[in-house]
């Protein structure tokens, strides 16, 4: 599903999007945009998470290994969710 959303934009601003949207189009540029943006909230929701994990005393300590296991979690998590075997 899309939804239409319309914005004002001073004449600069205006200037600037259409040139930073010339080559994929408008629809695409702002999509980037938000896409980076959601990504970047999703980081800092993770970080305060685990800043508050770490600032608990709980946490084992964090090394390449314990990266390499969280990201395995994450795929496994990420494939049940599509519906997919892990």
């Amino acid at each position: 599903m899309s939804h239409t959303i319309s914005i004002n934009l001073s004449d600069s601003l205006s200037d600037f999007v259409q040139r930073q949207s010339a080559d994929r189009g408008i629809d695409a540029y702002f999509e980037k945009i938000l896409s980076e943006q959601q990504r970047e909230a999703a980081r800092d929701r993770l970080e305060a998470e685990l800043i508050k994990g770490i600032e608990s005393g709980l946490c084992e300590p964090i090394t390449p290994k314990f990266w390499q296991e969280v990201r395995e979690e994450a795929k496994r998590r990420n494939a049940l969710k599509k519906g997919e075997q892990p």
